[in-house]
């Protein structure tokens, strides 16, 4: 899983943003503010998915930040990392670079790690505690097609180098039967993945939220065309992912959702992002937070031709 989201200690600073918010509306633009933001101690922060992809695994391991650190993440180096799958296969992850990016390489570019219906127990052994997650690969449909119309920017789709006009993209696919699945959506720009608060697009079967009701059904349209924040131009490419996730890994996405666009005068009080990264020794004061994910992945990647737009979109 790949995710742009700088680590921030939300656990200990997030009920200060709304009255910081407040605070600084109030003052001149010309004051300058010093802001006494309190330190915490840095904790691992996880980033990791497995999926049914043939070739290279990753996960990240970093540092958390404190609020308005503009530097990048400090890796964690040095660290012991292994997936077992529950047949009681082990797969090593090394940081051959020691910048804490592990990787598994397949002895093969075509082996495949993922397996639907497997679970993945993820070992991690750093600074002296020890860290485990435990996600199961869960299925996930067929994308069926990728259209795409002629169309004026809508209000989300305007901004500042995005263009006015051009051409909105939607995909179909069909939720299977049983009730629970859930799916992140991931769009691709020309080969650039569209990772603002607003492309964050997750699926409780065929909605947004958890509900039987979406059961078995194509995608409903504002899911559909939710990731398309900008119109594309003659020539973009344009690529969907559609990765299954777990239940609890829908939670992560849904309140990290939520807590990026958490903000202006009338702001909700903040929440903990959930996270599945536990200690082994359960009274250590060092935690973690992140997410170890696994998912199967379905894809298509089409290049806008106008001769091939259409009219209007289907229901």
């Amino acid at each position: 899983m790949k995710t742009s989201f700088k680590n921030i200690n939300k656990k200990h600073i997030l009920t200060f943003i709304p009255s910081l918010i407040l605070s600084l509306t109030m003052m001149s633009c010309e004051d300058v503010i010093q802001l006494d933001v309190p330190k915490t101690d840095p904790y691992l922060v996880v980033d990791g998915s497995i999926t049914n992809v043939a070739g290279e695994q990753v996960i990240k391991l970093t540092k958390s930040q404190d609020l308005l650190t503009t530097s990048n993440a400090e890796g964690v180096k040095n660290a012991t990392v292994k997936v077992t799958d529950d047949l009681g296969k082990i797969y090593e992850f090394k940081d051959p670079k020691n910048i804490g990016k592990y990787v598994w390489t397949p002895a093969k570019v075509t082996d495949v790690m993922g397996v639907v219906g497997r679970t993945y127990t993820l070992e991690i052994s750093a600074e002296g505690e020890k860290y485990t997650a435990i996600s199961k690969l869960n299925r996930v449909p067929k994308i069926d097609s990728i259209v795409y119309k002629f169309d004026d920017a809508n209000v989300r789709q305007k901004g500042t180098g995005k263009p006015d006009k051009g051409y909105d993209a939607i995909f179909y696919a069909t939720d299977p039967k049983g009730v629970g699945d859930c799916y992140r959506v991931k769009i691709y720009k020309n080969d650039t993945l569209k990772s603002s608060a607003d492309n964050i697009v997750i699926a409780y079967d065929a909605i947004g939220n958890k509900s039987p009701i979406g059961d078995g059904l194509t995608f409903i349209r504002p899911l559909r065309r939710l990731a398309s924040t900008e119109l594309y131009r003659e020539n973009d490419k344009v690529k969907v992912e559609l990765l299954s996730i777990t239940e609890a890994h829908f939670d992560f996405w849904l309140q990290l959702r939520q807590e990026l666009n958490n903000a202006g005068l009338f702001a909700r009080p903040a929440a903990r992002i959930p996270s599945n990264i536990n200690n082994v020794n359960a009274n250590s004061s060092k935690q973690a937070s992140g997410w170890f994910g696994t998912s199967a992945v379905s894809m298509m990647e089409v290049k806008i031709d106008k001769a091939k737009a259409v009219k209007e979109f289907n229901e």
